[in-house]
């Protein structure tokens, strides 16, 4: 059976507005975020110096740099490594060569799996839930060591 030719009509007419709309969505948002792109790479190219990583972060309307945030980022992420590099690899190892047809294996495995497709806001919440919310003391550097451990570890054994 054809289709009726006002049919044919309407729908070319339909798509022939929708692309030039979308083209103009299109060239609208290339055109924003080329604004954007080029305002912050011009105030922050007459911001850069080597005081943004050799100054600690000032109080507000001096100037100063981001060398404790850089160094509190290394820290953490150092840490969380020596934690969860070795879990990983001795995880991974052992699911290579013994777990295989083991339970142990199809545990490991499981969970392994669940935790590389959780998000990191749900693991970030759980680690809040696990040690800061028992302990009633806010210990930012250790929750973030535990979430950074975990997404490293489940990375690491994931072969």
């Amino acid at each position: 059976m054809k289709p009726d030719p006002s049919v044919l009509l309407r729908r070319r007419i339909v798509n022939y507005c929708m692309l030039v709309l979308f083209t103009v969505a299109i060239v609208i948002s290339i055109g924003a975020l080329t604004a954007i792109l080029w305002k912050l790479s011009f105030s922050g190219l007459q911001a850069f110096s080597p005081d943004v990583f050799l100054k600690s972060t000032p109080a507000p309307g001096s100037s100063g740099g981001l060398l404790n945030a850089i160094l509190g980022s290394v820290i953490l992420i150092v840490t969380a490594m020596v934690a969860a590099i070795p879990l990983g690899v001795l995880a991974g190892t052992y699911l290579a060569e013994y777990g295989r047809t083991s339970k142990l294996g199809d545990v490991i495995r499981f969970c392994n799996d669940i935790l590389l497709s959780a998000p990191s806001i749900i693991i970030g919440l759980f680690i809040y839930g696990i040690i800061v919310l028992p302990s009633k003391h806010f210990f930012r550097l250790g929750r973030g060591r535990v979430a950074l451990s975990d997404r490293d570890s489940r990375n690491s054994a994931h072969f």
